[in-house]
This record gives structure tokens, C-alpha cells and sequence, in this order.
């Protein structure tokens, strides 16, 4: 999620969605240094130290978070969704207790499984498509410049 998307959230959806990053990492098991970054960046958004140390301790201790049902606009909740895939699909890696905590996620936004597939399949393209945008980076930066005058 973007820090503007974050920042526009009201805080109760603020910690929501820490709270859903926070299940999504330990849902596997196993806690990637990339899934840590992603789980300071979302709780460098709140506001209550009493919250963030409950997250940290649940990740801590690998507890899938309880949810509450999470009412918001549409379009917030759909941009909240695929924002959480992505996060989901952060490890390259996808078992079935991150894909039924996923779907938990998603039930608990009003939505749909199929939805929520969806929302995953977007993430792996998206996915997909930034790895071959940081080699045509990596390329491109490294290349020596060759100018050509037509």
C-alpha cells in the first residue's frame, strides 16, 4: 500500500490492515525479512503504541489475527484487497493457510472468493511484471550509452 493510500485511511482501517499484514506473514509459518519491512511500514502508520506492540507480539508468536468486519466504501476496500495480495505474494511463495487466510481477509471486507482470486491473480501479475521492470532497470543501467544520430 502507498504511505498517501495509508495516510487517507481512517485510523480504524489503519490498524485493520496491519493487523491483516500481520496474519498474512505468519499464515505460512515462517516470517521473510521483506514480509518485516512491509509489517514496519504499516505500523509506522498508527498512532497507539498499546496496538503496535499487540501486533509485533502476535507476529512474534505467529497468531493469525481475528478480524473484524471491516465496513468501507467500495473502492476503498478493493484497493485495500489487492494491496493485502500483493503482501500475500511477497515470498514468491503461496500455501493453502495463506490462501484461506486470505479468502478469511477478503470475507471479512464483503467479498467474495472469486474476488479474492482475482485480487490474487492481479498480484501475481503485478508481481510478475515488476521483476522483469527491475531487470530491464538493472539493464539499462548498467548498458553503456551508445547514441545514435538519425
Amino acid at each position: 500500500m502507498s504511505a498517501t493510500f495509508i495516510n487517507n485511511l481512517p485510523e480504524i482501517a489503519k490498524v485493520w490492515s496491519a493487523k491483516a499484514i500481520a496474519g498474512i506473514i505468519v499464515a505460512d509459518g515462517v516470517v521473510t525479512n521483506a514480509e518485516l519491512l512491509i509489517l514496519r511500514e504499516s505500523i509506522s502508520f498508527l498512532e497507539d503504541a498499546e496496538t503496535i506492540n499487540e501486533i509485533v507480539d502476535m507476529v512474534k508468536i505467529r497468531e493469525k489475527p481475528k478480524l473484524q468486519v471491516l465496513k468501507t466504501d467500495r473502492a476503498t476496500a478493493t484497493k485495500i484487497l489487492i494491496s493485502l495480495a500483493v503482501v500475500t505474494l511477497t515470498d514468491d511463495k503461496l500455501n493453502a493457510a495463506e490462501i484461506e487466510y486470505f479468502n478469511y481477509i477478503a470475507g471479512k471486507m464483503g467479498f467474495e472468493k472469486k474476488i479474492a482470486k482475482n485480487a490474487m491473480d492481479w498480484g501475481r501479475e503485478f508481481i510478475a511484471l515488476d521483476k522483469k521492470k527491475r531487470q530491464l532497470i538493472k539493464k539499462g543501467t548498467e548498458s553503456t550509452p551508445v547514441y545514435i544520430n538519425y
